[in-house]
């Protein structure tokens, strides 16, 4: 009998090399894949979360908004600081808007928090601002952490509830707790619009943390304040990672000929250093001087005042016949805000424009 040789076959070095190079390609292809999978589902849940909070806060405005009382009153203030370096970076025209405004509206309101119980009503004063965590302002926090604030007071004259009256208040920690901590003022609405003048002074300059005329408050506790380890602040916690808040409202601009949204810091838009030709801002060394913000106080009689610089408006016309054509308010009111995901993946943030319109 014959028999043949066996031979047992192999790999050869060549053979081994080609081998470990396309598994290496394979898995190389393979990780890339998985690389850029993973970045496009953290980005679009980013954006996915961007969205939430646009359509949060858009909704509120728009529910807001739509119950404005004209026969209330309305404070804004339009409060520019330059970018921070390191805080600010991105910011794209070089000033960061920390505007805030307070009016009353219709709706059906319900607080928030049970102390002393949940109250309930059709009326309330609301305020939006950006606001301080702890001592630290809004303009000294990074623009992913920095937090919208939306206070409610519903007005009310349930007489189970402990009466508090503002214009018992003589220090600024009483108005700031009232208007952090509590959700109702016991009231109505021509009792807050006639408040002493003196008394409405420090009143706005807490509520908003902008000096309104000659406050005798000495300013250390002023504005809206979230603690978010603090159960007692979070009701006022609207939405977080909100770097910037700006609003503007639609105006004919009768010096210039055309219909524009003031103020603006930079009326042209040329980025070039500021003047004050180009700017709805006092400025001090080409930059919006903190001390002399521009606002609006409406109505007038008996308080109400329009201070926008190069912008002149006659004080007793400040009334609801001429709402519309009040500069700051007029026919409409446009929000910007740039927005953050909490993972910081956006890394710039987006932002948003939105129209709230006052002539509905």
């Amino acid at each position: 009998m014959n028999y043949e040789p066996r031979t047992n076959k192999a790999f050869t070095l060549i053979e081994l090399l080609v081998a470990v190079a396309i598994l290496t390609m394979v898995l190389a292809i393979a990780g890339v894949i998985f690389r850029v999978s993973a970045g496009s589902y953290q980005t679009a849940a980013a954006n996915t979360e961007v969205m939430q909070k646009l359509r949060a806060i858009t909704d509120q405005l728009n529910a807001d908004f739509k119950g404005l009382r004209k026969d209330g009153e309305i404070f804004i203030a339009w409060a520019a600081t330059p970018a921070d370096f390191l805080l600010d970076r991105d910011d794209p025209d070089g000033f960061v808007r920390l505007d805030r405004v307070t009016f009353f509206a219709d709706g059906d309101f319900q607080s928030y928090g049970a102390n002393p119980r949940v109250i309930r009503g059709n009326l309330a004063r609301i305020s939006y601002m950006l606001a301080k965590r702890g001592n630290s302002k809004p303009e000294q926090q990074p623009r992913e952490k920095r937090i919208l604030a939306r206070t409610q007071h519903i007005l009310t004259a349930d007489s189970n509830l402990v009466t508090v009256d503002p214009n018992t208040f003589s220090t600024d920690q009483q108005w700031y707790n009232w208007h952090n901590l509590l959700e109702y003022d016991k009231t109505n609405l021509d009792g807050w619009k006639n408040i002493p003048w003196q008394q409405k002074q420090n009143m706005l300059s807490v509520i908003t943390d902008v000096k309104v005329g000659n406050p005798t408050v000495n300013g250390t506790v002023w504005g809206a304040n979230v603690n978010p380890s603090n159960p007692g602040s979070i009701h006022i916690l609207f939405c977080e990672g909100v770097g910037e808040f700006e609003i503007q409202g639609w105006y004919y601009d009768q010096s210039r000929g055309i219909y524009r949204w003031v103020p603006e810091v930079d009326i042209n838009g040329d980025g070039l250093p500021l003047s004050q030709a180009d700017s709805d801002f006092l400025l001090i060394a080409n930059k919006p001087d903190p001390d002399n913000i521009p606002g609006v106080l409406y109505p007038y009689p008996p308080y109400g005042n329009v201070n926008i610089y190069n912008i002149n408006y006659s004080q007793p016309l400040v009334n609801e016949d001429n709402f519309y054509r009040i500069p700051g308010l007029g026919r409409a009111l446009k929000f910007t805000f740039t927005l953050y995901d909490s993972k910081g993946v956006i890394k710039k943030g987006r932002t948003f424009t939105h129209i709230v319109y006052l002539d509905n």
